[in-house]
Order: structure tokens, then sequence, then C-alpha cells
């Protein structure tokens, strides 16, 4: 074939003509283009370089006042002078926490000689000519360069530890060519004016290394819980790994990442031992036993390795577990004191906490704190105790394997507990984890999201009551349902038929909660649940998905964000805001920083809505409900709560070798201007034995009767307020009104409950004098399964009563068919 003829080699033949005419013509002009070329390249030079002077000019005495403060702190003549501690007080003005700037004094240039290791580390990792060098290492630079381009990514960099303390002192934020060429700039000043000696301990003394620590002194602290001198060589790599990225690299975020960085430091000082200070003390053979001493040093701080349940490795250690203690003299709230200190440090410079004493007011209350710390302790204890009976069961009947995930569930079980003011957003107790020692990493009241069961129904019946789709006293039927394939079941077995409302969220009946939010409406529900929340809707449509088994709890919530949801029906549906301090003064009494408590919110719910949906929510406390409180003849009733219990999902269940149980158990529990919330788990969602009422229902009991005998308990469960309702005695039996006649019979009375005029329970028909015929004659259903656990019931001293009849066994999880809805499986 003629190539002339083909298309393709004739396109070919034209671009090769316009190349060569290209190519001729910037031949013709290269000396004029030349020129053009260095012109605007020295144009640009002094564009950036005379545009970063000027940036540094405006920052230099700022960086100058800086430095002088790092150098006085690292120079041979310490400063005696010491700091002023910041006392954190009770709302009664008792001290519950104390702590200062800093607990330790500073690494110096005449105490570098004891941080041999960690000073072998840092410049074997972040600069070997850093003795050599004026500030910039082009040696380091090019072989940067070298590597970003064969890897295609920035992969190294090639900054030394004058150029990082400069970023550090400027503090100029986003990254462009403009703050580099400052850093520049800054890099010669401090070069110029300080030793290498004063610039490594000033670097040691700034270097943020993740979990809130600046400077190795803190981290060491933290991290290892021994200061940075006595630091191995192991301990010091793990932190010198850090630095490139804190928020990766840190071992209580990514373990894993971090114990390899650990080893390409270790390796590297292996490779430089002329870095180290003082050469004879490196360990003999240091290169060869690199692998061993990383056994050591697994095993001295407990590193393990797991698989999930995709296979991938998933680590555990103590490594910083018990690090945050350090920063406190006095720490009697350790959750809400680290919330405050995270607060004060974000709030106010370095120079104001160590030259101003200051006092932080705040809301909790310590002695209700330590009630809460208590109960919440005996109720882990409780299900630890069944934890370690299971364990032996399975040991003597020969189910090893079962005894081993057993065990391993047992210590990793926690809690956390959240006491607020609905009235005044104030939180009064706070406690973050099951307390075995004085300090917590994690607060789950406020960073722990889980899926909260059956205790988001509260919002879904307000939302009914306001939308008047329904009144406490309405018959609902409870079958079988199946809308757009969603089969919800409930946990017992098969279905009640007519009930009322009230008796619906009493016995907790799934399908019912389901219809209700059918009929509101999953956008509106949604919609308020992020105005109740203070978040923007995008952010609630990522965390809850659109499907109606939200009406069962398959969102996720933190404690904290359920008090929040509590809290705003017992606030007579107006937006809470929680609340910690409540001001800030120094030791003269200037005040900084004061709140105003939850005045004039947003009204989101109606506040007749809410008065009924607390009404309502008293009948999961008495006889029909799911968790019955025994009283005194003639004792006015004033609690109200639901129980939460969220299955631990079959879909996971080969991780626990299948072992039955539960993953998550609340309460959320309302006494005159208090909400409490009580959640009780495993943080990867192990199963264990109990239930929302049988568990965290007995801790909010347990506390609230110790608040009640040693503090004392309003006399109104719900506040007054103007709306368009009217009060009624009802009769819990069937809804109907109560009448003053012999006729009728009740058995359980309720008086002065709220339904909006126009809208009032029905009056029973015929008024026979024999008892009224009741379609939920069973008002304790029969369980999926007796053994699983209990419907509890408590006496008026709190004791726990076992039940004694199988009626009184409940909480087989609903069976959530529909994969739309996720793999929650939930219980009230």
């Amino acid at each position: 074939m003629n190539h002339r003829t083909n298309s393709f080699f004739l396109i070919l033949e034209v671009l090769y003509g316009h190349l060569k005419d290209l190519i001729r013509f910037f031949w013709v002009r290269r000396v004029r283009f030349f020129t053009l070329g260095i012109v605007f390249g020295i144009f640009l030079s002094f564009f950036f370089l005379g545009g970063a002077y000027v940036v540094w000019s405006g920052e230099e005495a700022r960086v100058h006042k800086s430095l002088e403060k790092y150098r006085s702190e690292v120079s041979n003549f310490y400063d005696s002078f010491q700091p002023k501690s910041v006392k954190i007080l009770d709302r009664s003005g008792k001290v519950m926490g104390e702590f200062y700037r800093r607990n330790f004094r500073p690494i110096r240039t005449d105490n570098l000689g004891k941080h041999n290791v960690i000073v072998w580390a840092v410049l074997s990792s972040e600069d070997r000519e850093f003795f050599s060098h004026s500030g910039l290492n082009y040696t380091a630079i090019g072989r940067a360069v070298v590597t970003n381009l064969v890897q295609f990514r920035l992969s190294q960099g090639g900054s030394t530890i004058s150029q990082q303390l400069a970023k550090l002192t400027l503090n100029l934020g986003k990254r462009n060519l403009f703050n580099k060429l400052t850093e520049l700039y800054c890099t010669f000043y401090i070069e110029s004016q300080y030793s290498k000696e004063e610039i490594l301990a000033m670097y040691l003394n700034q270097i943020f290394l993740g979990e809130g620590n600046t400077g190795v002194e803190e981290a060491a602290r933290y991290y290892f819980r021994k200061p940075a001198s006595e630091l191995s060589p192991e301990e010091a790599a793990l932190l010198v790994g850090i630095i490139p990225a804190p928020s990766v690299y840190n071992p209580v975020r990514n373990l894993g990442i971090a114990l390899s960085r650990q080893k390409r430091v270790l390796y590297d000082m292996a490779r430089n031992p002329e870095l180290h200070p003082s050469q004879k003390e490196i360990p003999h053979k240091f290169s060869d036993s690199i692998e061993l001493n990383l056994k050591k040093f697994k095993t001295i701080y407990k590193v393990k390795e797991n698989k999930d349940e995709e296979g991938n490795p998933k680590y555990s250690s103590e490594i910083g577990k018990y690090g945050a203690d350090k920063d406190f003299r006095v720490n009697l709230a350790p959750d809400f004191n680290s919330e405050i200190r995270r607060f004060i440090l974000e709030k106010f410079s370095n120079e104001d906490l160590e030259e101003r004493g200051l006092l932080v007011y705040t809301t909790l209350d310590l002695e209700k704190q330590r009630l809460a710390e208590e109960a919440l302790r005996v109720g882990v204890d409780s299900v630890r105790a069944d934890l370690t009976k299971q364990e032996s069961d399975y040991q003597s009947k020969g189910k090893a394997d079962l005894a081993e995930v057993t065990r391993a569930i047992l210590p990793q079980l926690s809690g956390s507990m959240i006491s607020l003011d609905p009235e005044t957003g104030d939180v009064e107790a706070m406690v973050g984890g099951y307390k075995i020692s004085n300090v917590f990493r994690f607060n789950r009241a406020e960073d722990a999201r889980r899926q909260p069961g059956s205790t988001i129904k509260a919002l879904v019946y307000a939302l009914a009551f306001e939308k008047r789709i329904v009144n406490p006293s309405s018959k609902i039927k409870d079958e079988k349902l199946d809308i757009s394939g969603y089969s919800p079941k409930n946990w017992y077995k098969g279905y009640k038929g007519e009930i009322t409302v009230r008796q619906a969220l009493a016995q907790s009946v799934n399908t019912v909660s389901v219809k209700l939010l059918h009929e509101i409406g999953i956008s509106y529900f949604v919609q308020k649940l992020s105005a109740i929340l203070s978040i923007p809707e995008e952010e609630a449509d990522v965390r809850f998905q659109r499907n109606l088994s939200l009406a069962l709890g398959s969102g996720e919530l933190s404690p904290m964000e359920l008090s929040v949801i509590y809290a705003t029906l017992m606030n007579g549906g107006r937006r809470v805001t929680p609340r910690k301090i409540l001001k800030i003064t120094d030791l003269d009494g200037n005040e900084f920083y004061s709140t105003v408590a939850n005045e004039a919110a947003e009204q989101i719910l109606d506040p007749v809505a809410c008065a009924m949906a607390i009404n309502t929510l008293q009948s999961v406390l008495t006889e029909e409900g799911t968790m019955t409180l025994k009283r005194k003849e003639g004792e006015p009733f004033l609690y109200a709560g639901k129980t939460g219990t969220v299955q631990s999902p079959k879909l996971k269940s080969s991780r626990w070798k299948g072992l039955k149980g539960v993953r998550d158990v609340w309460f959320a529990g309302l006494t005159p201007r208090n909400v409490t919330v009580v959640w009780v788990g495993h943080d990867e969602g192990a199963p264990f034995p109990g239930s929302g009422s049988g568990v965290s229902g007995g801790i909010w009991y347990r506390y609230t009767q110790n608040v009640k005998s040693k503090l004392g308990m309003g006399n109104q469960l719900i506040s007054n307020f103007v709306g368009d309702f009217v009060k009624v005695d009802v009769c819990a039996d069937d809804g109907t009104i109560i009448e003053s006649t012999p006729d009728y019979v009740c058995k359980v009375p309720l008086y002065a409950q709220y339904y909006y005029i126009g809208d009032l329970p029905p009056k029973r028909a015929g008024f026979a004098k024999q008892e009224p015929l009741n379609q939920n004659t069973n008002l304790k259903p029969e369980p999926m399964d007796e053994d699983d656990s209990e419907i509890s019931t408590y006496d008026s001293q709190g004791s726990r009563i076992q039940p004694t009849a199988v009626d009184s066994v409940e909480l087989e999880p609903p069976l959530i068919e529909n994969r739309r809805a996720r793999y929650n499986e939930e219980t009230p």
C-alpha cells in the first residue's frame, strides 16, 4: 500500500513540516528569546524575593521576641521564674483541677549532653550536616529533588533543623512560594544570631510531636512516662519518626505507621554513628541488634497486632495510654478537666498562662461527678463479672476458643456518662470512660459516636405528637410491615395488634416507631435532628442515612449529643447548648471570658409535644414499660426515660467466634432539671451480656437515687410553659379519660397528662362494671430468647429485683432484613 495514500502518514508529514518551521523560527531568534528569558527570570526573582522580604520585615520584630524567649529557656542561666498555675473550680468553688503550661524544665544548652540519644536520632533523621551547613543544605535539597522526581511524588524534603525552627517561629500557615522565601530570610537570621547548640535546643523544645505535645521533653513524658534524657534508642526513634507528619505518624493514632517509621529512623541512626555526641555511649553492635531491641520494646509497651474483619493489621499498645496525667497537679474530673485545658491553651497565649494565674469557674458539680463515677464503675464491674463467669463456663465446657475471646473482651469493656441541666445547658457531671486510674485518653462521652438504638424513639414520638399524627391515647396497630421492602421485627415474638401509643413507647414496639417515622417523613426528621444538634444538614445527611431504620437508632450519636436531644424535650423544645465554663478571671478578679446561660434559645419543637413525649416516657419506667421502678404509695412519680440496646450484628459475628450478646446499651433518664445519659459497650463492638434496662438503666438509677438522697431533687418534672394544652387524668390501661364514677375501673391511673386542646383522650364506651378490655393484656411480652436478657425491675431503694416469670424476660433484638437499613439490629 502506498503510504502517501494513508491519512495517518499524511498527518505525520504535515506535523513534521510545522515542527521544522517552529524550530527554525526560534533558532533564528534565539538570542532575543534567551535575553527575554533572563530579563523575565530576573524580574520574577526580584518580585518574589522582594515580596518575601517585605513580609519578613513585618514579622522580624515578633520573631526576634519569640526567639529571645526561646533562648532564655535554653540558656545556661535558666530563669528561676516559676509560672503561675491555672486552677479549675467546680460550681461551688472547689478546686478540682490545676495545671501549668509546663510542669518541667526544657532542654538547655548546658544539659544537651544528657540528651545524646534524642540528639543522635534527630540529626540522623532530620539534618545530618547540621553542624557544617549555614542554614541550607544544598546536598539534601538536591537529593530530595531527584528522589521526588524519580518517585513522581513529594516523598522527601530537604529542610534543615534551622529551616524547621524558622517555620515553627513564623507560623505563616499556608504553604506557598512567598512563605517559603520568608522562612529562608528567617533561617539566615537564626543562623546569624544564635549558636548551633542554641538552635538545636530551641528546636527540641518547640517541635510539635502530636497529641498536643510541644517539644521532646513533653512528648517523652506523654508517650513513655519518662524524661527525654532517659529515652532508649527505640523510644527516641519513635518520637523522631513523628516529626514529618504528627497527625499521621504518632503512635496513638496510627501505631502501625509509627512503628514502621521507628524502624527507619533506627537504621538511619545505625548508618550515622558519628552523629552521636558521645560515640562511646552507643550500644555494642547496635546495628545488628535493632530487630531484637524492637521486640523488647514491643514487649515493654505491650504492642499487639490483631486483624480486623477485612484481615488488615490492627495494633494496640500502652504507648501514650497514661500520658495525660502529666498535665495536672490536681485532677479530680479527668475528662472534664482535659476539655477545659484544651480550651484554655487555645484561648490564651503562652505568655498569659505563664505570667498570669487564671481561675476557671465551671458548671461541674464535684459531688455529682463522684457519684457518677461510682455508679458507672459499679455498673461496668457487674458486666465484667458476668463476662468472667461466662469465660469460666466456656472453659469448663472445653470451649477454649470462646473462653479466649471472652477473656480478650473483658478488660476493654467501658462506659461513659453525661449529666446536664436542660434549662441552662450546664454540664454537671461527665465521665468519659471506666475509671481504672486518674487519667483517660479517650473521652467517649463527647467523642465516641455509636448507634443509640431505641433511645432515639423519644424524638420520633415527639415529632408525631407535634404533627398531630397521634396522641398518647391514640390506638395504633402493631402489625407486620412491608414498606418498600423494609420489614422490621419486634424484640418479642409476633405482634400485639391494636394498642395505645403510650403502650407502644413503653414496650418499645419497633413496628410502631417505623410507622410513625414513615408518616412524619424522613427528611423532616433529619432536618429537626440537625437543628437540635446545631449541625449543618449536609453533615446530618452523611451521618444519618435517609431510611426508616433511623426510627430504631441506626444513625450515630455521642452520649453528649443524645443528652442534647433529651434536654431539648425537657427545655420545652428550645435549643440547648452544652456549657462547661461560667467565667475565667485572674487572681485579682479581672474577668477575661464569660458565658451566658441557655437563655432566649431558638424554639425548635412545640412545647406541648415535648410535654406529651415526657409524659409518655414516664410509662417506660412503670409496670407497663421495659424498666419498672417500684415506688411508695402516694409518692409523686418524677422519673422518665428510655432504654436502648443495640445487638451485636450477625454480619460481624465471625470475628467474635459467634458469641451472643449486645454491643451497646443505653439509658437516657429524666428527673427534675436533669438529663443523664449512660452508655456501656466495647470500643470495637464486641458482644457482651446485658440490656439497656439491666445495665445502663441500673447505673442511671443508682446515680439518681444517690443524688436524690445526698443533694435533693426538685418536685416538678415538666417546667411551666405557655401553650395550646390541657391537663387531664388518663387511664393507661386503654388511654381513656378517668371518670369519677364507681363503674369506672382503672389499674394504672395517670394524673395531669398533657394533651392539645381539641385532641383529648376518648371516654370509655359503656362504662361497664367489669375491668376494661385491654387488647394488650400481656404487657410483658414473651421474648424471642428467654436466656438472652430480661426486663428489669427496681425497688424504691434502687435494688434490682430478679425476674420471676417467663413474661419478665425480653430483649432479643429485631431482625432488620433489608440491607438498605444497614446491619443495625436493635432492641429497647
